[in-house]
């Protein structure tokens, strides 16, 4: 058998005892989960810690795995934009329109009925299934995501006659991820984007996507139960995400509108924050309080910052080395790690990511 994983074999063998759509533990199953670009690493650490589950490739904001047993586990994860059961591989998508005639010829072949089964042994799609389809692809092309949704819209409702939508309005999406001259296609295993976390209604400026945050508390390594402080928590992401881990959140901004935000989210997420209406410059906390931070630091873009930058950069560092405890930990994400300057601490780490269409970088120091 190929690296593809052939649904048919597997769904063969479950009609012949080997499980049912909603015990596949004597099955194995490939997978790929779609993350932040630089984050591969941190969540391929994540899938390997789930029982089960062996990680084979390691790619631009892919990783794939196989997993053994119930794959309602992957729903878990919480560094990755999304996992998917993979239908196919497309290779010699050239940058020209000519690929537009490939794109079209395999989207009309497209095996993905035995992948529907496997999801629906998961959620209910439905009896009359309706499906979306999501593009992203590296490097310039002479066509467009848009094409390529229509292409691959048109080949598989012709192929099975389901509806097609948008993608908050139907049961499955089917992902064209892109790399070059190859693709791999595959269905979301969740109704929902992984990374639109439910508790998540209350926004602001800046507020920071969820994976981004629980891969900063991974890269933070932190002890069970640990203290996490966000000094600019914003809507309150980190602390949510920390709080959801069985970390303790302290979430202090210096805008009421901010905590509220923060407030909101949490209840919904039935996270215990601890808010307060804090400068992070003069932060109402003893020395050596608190065994971890992590925080987006104001970029100067989104969130603008009062004082000279870099003024504001210097004084916020001193407090965070004066409350954080002997051999404690931060980590901080920026777009200006050449702003960040400690007496005691020092670089641990760095990790380059994508966001908001820039590349900020996460620091971890202690």
């Amino acid at each position: 058998m190929s690296d593809m994983i052939n649904y048919i074999w597997i769904w063969k063998q479950i009609k012949n005892g080997a499980g049912s759509p909603g015990n596949l533990e004597e099955v194995i199953i490939e997978i790929f989960v779609i993350t932040t670009r630089g984050l591969e690493p941190v969540s391929a650490g994540e899938l390997a810690l789930l029982p089960g589950v062996q990680v084979v490739e390691t790619a631009y904001r892919r990783v794939s795995a196989r997993i053994e047993g119930d794959l309602a586990r992957l729903l878990r994860l919480r560094t990755v934009d999304d996992v998917f059961l993979p239908v196919g591989e497309w290779d010699g998508l050239v940058p020209q329109r000519a690929a537009l005639d490939r794109i079209r010829a395999e989207s009309l072949r497209l095996e993905l009925k035995a992948a529907v089964e496997a999801i629906a042994g998961l959620r209910d799609v439905g009896a009359n299934i309706s499906f979306s389809v999501s593009v992203n692809f590296v490097g310039r092309r002479n066509y467009s995501a848009e094409e390529i949704k229509t292409l691959v819209a048109e080949g598989v409702a012709g192929r099975y006659g389901w509806g097609y939508g948008d993608e908050n309005r139907t049961s499955l999406n089917l992902r064209v991820f892109i790399e070059h001259e190859r693709a791999w296609l595959g269905l979301r295993l969740s109704a929902h984007p992984l990374h639109d976390r439910l508790y998540k209604q209350a926004h602001i400026s800046g507020s920071l996507k969820p994976p981004v945050a629980a891969a900063m508390l991974m890269l933070a390594e932190p002890h069970p139960a640990a203290t996490v402080l966000d000094p600019f928590c914003g809507a309150g992401t980190i602390a949510i995400e920390a709080g959801l881990v069985g970390l303790v959140p302290l979430a202090f901004d210096h805008e009421a509108s901010a905590l509220a935000a923060a407030a909101e989210n949490a209840r919904l997420a039935g996270v215990s924050l601890r808010l307060g209406q804090v400068d992070a410059r003069r932060l109402a906390l003893g020395s050596g309080s608190v065994e971890l931070l992590a925080a987006n630091l104001p970029w100067g873009r989104q969130v603008p910052v009062s004082d000279a930058v870099g003024d504001f950069y210097r004084q916020v560092c001193a407090e965070i080395e004066r409350v954080l405890v002997s051999g404690g930990r931060a980590v901080l994400l920026t777009n200006l790690p050449q702003l960040l300057s400690f007496e005691r601490l020092t670089l641990h780490r760095q990790v380059e990511i994508s966001l908001f269409g820039q590349a900020p970088s996460i620091l971890v120091v202690n």
